[in-house]
């Protein structure tokens, strides 16, 4: 029973449809609609007290232990492991950084000798340095015996002693992830991104880095033993997920974390995301509907098929850094089904390439439609706060567990678009989303590394493409408007969720 108070205060019942009739439940005689529920066994004396859960996703504790030569992508897995399952599953995790331990005890600048274990000082300070972090892991992993937690130990592990010494230390559930990296080119791109983040390197030139790097690495290789005991938990990664190699890996948990690497990949590319051109219901201040667009949105849908043309299948247009990717004509185009994001992209070409790639091919995704507003479908923040108060206060004071009477909250909508997410991280060449607000939002929220709360609020903007590029460490974001609207201040960009 959905009550809706009116203009004058009063409150109406909505009757429910039975046997095609609609019956009265409560209301003036309430007395008698209440024997009458009692006769009929539909009166519920013992409601259950529903609270909307923030996560399904892991009931254990596990550590999951990176292991590898530097160079090899490590700390990138190591991060975007952490992002995913923060934001989608909101697990409470934490990544521990091997290298950050060892620049806080002895500095950022050490010599490649400090990595050679035939120095025995080198190795006891080295060991130390392991045993403090390893001990954070620990303090970690209990601190909250109510709350299941994640470990992420980034660090190279890469003898069969080292692992024994994790696994008797941590005594938790352990699955070890091995990067190898055999392909030149990618390890050049890894080594590159060393020379511009690790705070060892600041203000040293490129060529001192490369030497000082490569022999680390061989440091680390005379004693390398790679992945190979079947008594072990661990996967195998070989360049960028190509190969990949699982050894006692069951559960729900350890499956979804291969489900994920295996769409892993460092390679940049842009994706870019537009909301749809102004509706007919963004111009009235309605949420929701399946509007078609207005003038004005038409006119943006035409600016945006002659951007996507000049820029993004050109590789960034009159940019003069170019886009780094395989082939920007071979783009994508995601949607959702409803129609004003239909509209948007009508006037886009679809120019089929030599090799029969058809650019900006579009492809719907229901998991891209619009949060469904359920009862307030149609409606105005205005009059939804005038017939019901209650619902808008509570939406006001949690937008992201707040779910809409028969509609979905924040945390339903976060879930659909992960298998989006999961689905667009394999891909290589540049991605076009032509959505909605709210989707944006999570999408915009989860690669800038935001808290999943931001998503409530991030503003995405009407008649603007937003470019975001992830490397390996970082995300970079531009931003391009496209359309400048006549009726300015009259719905241009009316709040949507």
């Amino acid at each position: 029973r959905l009550s809706i108070r009116n203009s004058s205060g009063s409150m109406e019942g909505k009757g429910m449809m039975m046997g095609g009739q609609e019956k009265k439940i409560g209301g003036a005689g309430a007395g008698g609609g209440r024997w009458e529920e009692e006769r009929t066994g539909s009166y519920n004396a013992y409601p259950q007290n529903y609270n909307e859960p923030e996560s399904y996703f892991c009931n254990e504790t596990y550590c999951l232990c990176l292991v590898g030569l530097p160079g090899m992508g490590k700390t990138f897995v190591a991060h975007r492991l952490m992002r995913w399952l923060r934001f989608f599953h909101d697990a409470n995790v934490r990544v521990f950084n091997l290298g950050n331990e060892r620049r806080r005890q002895v500095g950022e600048r050490v010599s490649p000798d400090f990595f050679d274990s035939t120095k025995e000082k080198n190795s006891k300070k080295y060991f130390q340095i392991r045993q403090k972090c390893v001990q954070d892991i620990k303090d970690f992993l209990v601190s909250d015996t109510n709350e299941p937690r994640i470990a992420i130990y980034d660090a190279c592990s890469h003898t069969r002693e080292i692992r024994s010494w994790l696994i008797g230390e941590l005594k938790t559930n352990i699955i070890f992830i091995e990067c190898i990296v055999n392909d030149p080119s990618l390890l050049k791109g890894y080594i590159s991104e060393v020379k511009e983040k690790m705070p060892d390197y600041k203000g040293v030139k490129q060529n001192q880095v490369l030497q000082d790097y490569k022999e680390r690495i061989q440091n680390f290789r005379k004693n390398y033993q790679p992945m190979e005991d079947p008594n072990l938990s661990w996967i195998k990664l070989v360049d960028n997920a190509e190969q990949l190699t699982l050894n006692r890996i069951s559960g729900f948990f350890p499956g979804q974390i291969v489900n994920f690497l295996m769409n892993l990949h460092t390679i940049p590319r842009p994706i870019y995301l537009s909301r749809h051109g102004q509706s007919q219901y963004n111009a009235l201040g309605k949420i929701g509907g399946d509007s078609g667009l207005t003038t004005e949105g038409t006119e943006y849908a035409k600016k945006l098929a002659i951007w996507l043309e000049s820029h993004v299948l050109t590789g960034g247009g009159q940019n003069k850094e170019k886009d780094v990717c395989e082939n920007p004509r071979h783009a994508r185009l995601y949607t959702s089904t409803l129609r004003r994001t239909n509209e948007t992209v009508k006037f886009v070409k679809h120019n089929v390439q030599k090799d029969g790639w058809v650019t900006l091919r579009q492809r719907q995704w229901r998991a891209l439609d619009e949060i469904f507003a359920g009862v307030f479908d149609g409606m105005t923040y205005e009059e939804i706060a005038v017939k019901c108060p209650e619902a808008y206060k509570n939406r006001k004071k949690n937008k992201l567990t707040y779910r809409y009477p028969r509609g979905e909250s924040y945390l339903d909508l976060i879930k659909r678009v992960e298998q989006v997410m999961l689905h667009m991280q394999r891909h290589k060449d540049p991605v076009v989303i032509v959505a909605h607000q709210a989707v944006l939002r999570v999408i915009y929220t989860y690669f800038m590394g935001l808290n999943r709360k931001e998503a409530t609020r991030i503003p995405i903007p009407l008649n603007t493409v937003i470019k975001l590029t992830p490397y390996a460490y970082h995300t970079k974001e531009e931003r391009f408007v496209l359309h400048e609207m006549e009726n300015a201040g009259s719905g241009v960009d009316a709040p949507s969720h």
